[in-house]
């Protein structure tokens, strides 16, 4: 149970505004690094005068020397009001980015009642900072891994390509194509002519001898 804190608290003592705060995503008090941690806070108003919430905000301290902020979080703005009698419950969300540990956590509640502006301890503890749990299928930490196995893959082929020349190509065998045979020649090489064209009754016939031509021969023979 938390009081308005000002220097108006005592108009306000008979009939005061009381809190409760619940983590409904982290029971035990831890807040985790690098999520949204929620904090809803219950403000009950025991008056009897409305009260319009303006605003919500908070601070992370060291334990030992609560007056050392560390940092301070983010400033919600609402438009809700609590009539007397009336509870309403407030959703907060901040961020953290500390080192794990344990650190003091205060969180404000801004209200305006009767014309006058208050400041509400919603929440006062020690909460246990941890880091989110890793995961093999994280979707983040897949892609990471593909962009490095891709580096990886990348470096090691300049290397190689650098330092031992790549794969050589293979050299082409050279085909070796049949020699083929002149059809106008025979195996000695002796020209081939083509007879297709010459009657056949020319065939048998010798060619006929000059006068000259056969003196010769007869000269040659003697």
């Amino acid at each position: 149970m938390f009081y308005a804190q000002d220097q108006e608290e005592k108009e306000y003592a008979s009939a005061n505004l009381e809190v409760t705060a619940d983590f409904p995503d982290n029971p035990f008090g831890h807040i985790t690094n690098g999520q949204r941690n929620k904090v809803v806070l219950k403000l009950a108003n025991k008056d009897n005068a409305d009260f319009s919430v303006l605003a919500v905000s908070g601070k992370v301290s060291l334990v030992e020397q609560p007056d050392k902020i560390l940092r301070n979080l983010t400033a919600l703005r609402y438009d809700l009001t609590v009539t007397p009698e009336g509870t309403v419950e407030i959703p907060y969300l901040f961020h953290s980015e500390f080192a794990p540990g344990d650190l003091a956590l205060t969180i404000f509640i801004d209200v305006l009642g009767d014309e006058k502006l208050l400041r509400v301890v919603g929440y006062e503890g020690i909460v246990t900072i941890v880091d989110p749990e890793t995961s093999w299928f994280d979707p983040q930490l897949i892609f990471l891994y593909i962009v490095l196995s891709a580096v990886a893959l990348g470096v090691a082929y300049i290397i190689n390509a650098a330092f031992f020349g790549g794969s050589k190509p293979a050299k082409a065998k050279a085909s070796k194509e049949p020699a083929v045979k002149p059809t106008h020649r025979d195996e000695k090489g002796q020209m081939i002519l083509d007879e297709s064209w010459i009657p056949q009754e020319q065939l048998g016939k010798s060619p006929k001898q000059s006068p000259r031509a056969k003196k010769r021969s007869n000269a040659g023979r003697k």
